[in-house]
């Protein structure tokens, strides 16, 4: 069976998405081909079957976004990896105003340019969950990648959403999920129920993803 051919192409972060990608090699190389490619190089992008993508995309960079446009016209499916690049993540928080490039200061998710077929949040997510789209996409198992193209149609996700679509309206099983998944620990569990600490969260949208109740909302309203 011809292996798959994967590309991933990051255009900046903190660079835990890549370094996720990279630790996900191992995992995949049974059924893909990977190739690592980074904005900052001059290259060609290539035809491939899957181009996983890591970081947000300031819509004020130029170069950046023609190469995202230029990886959606030679990619069969494009992956957003990451928080920032499903959903913009912390990215959102950039002011901008800084040298050398003072116009950085406007942080989309990718899909507010190109049309994404899955996203993986996570700041970062683990390796395994990469190897689990793959082997799904692989297998056809439409069932598992459901998920993967609902979080491709939201354009932001935060613990807040969780409290608003899931909490108050006391859907919340009080399972912790979310509590355990949070990356800079904004949540906590009172009485059962996630409480949000606000200066905390920064809009990972892993805890929403992560719920058992809000994964359902999020299939249900996209797919």
């Amino acid at each position: 069976m011809t292996k798959l051919k994967v590309l991933h192409v990051d255009i900046g972060g903190c660079e835990g998405c890549a370094v996720t990608f990279l630790r996900a090699i191992p995992l995949i190389e049974s059924i893909a081909c990977a190739k690592t490619r980074y904005i900052g190089n001059d290259f060609k992008i290539e035809d491939c079957d899957i181009a996983f993508v890591t970081g947000s995309i300031c819509i004020n960079d130029v170069h950046a976004l023609e190469l995202l446009k230029n990886i959606r016209s030679k990619a069969k499916v494009v992956v957003a990896l990451g928080s920032c690049a499903a959903l913009g993540g912390i990215t959102r928080f950039c002011r901008g105003g800084q040298e050398p490039k003072p116009d950085h200061r406007v942080f989309q998710p990718l899909s507010s340019v190109i049309d994404v077929d899955f996203a993986i949040p996570g700041c970062p997510p683990p390796p395994q969950v990469v190897n689990a789209l793959l082997i799904a996409y692989v297998k056809n198992v439409e069932f598992q990648l459901r998920l993967f193209k609902a979080v491709a149609k939201v354009k932001r996700l935060s613990g807040f959403d969780l409290l608003d679509d899931v909490v108050l309206p006391g859907l919340c099983v009080g399972c912790g999920a979310c509590v355990l998944s949070c990356p800079t620990g904004a949540l906590r569990l009172i009485d059962r129920r996630p409480e949000l600490i606000v200066e905390k969260c920064i809009r990972c949208g892993t805890c929403y993803v992560r719920c058992p109740r809000a994964s359902q909302i999020l299939v249900r309203r996209f797919t």
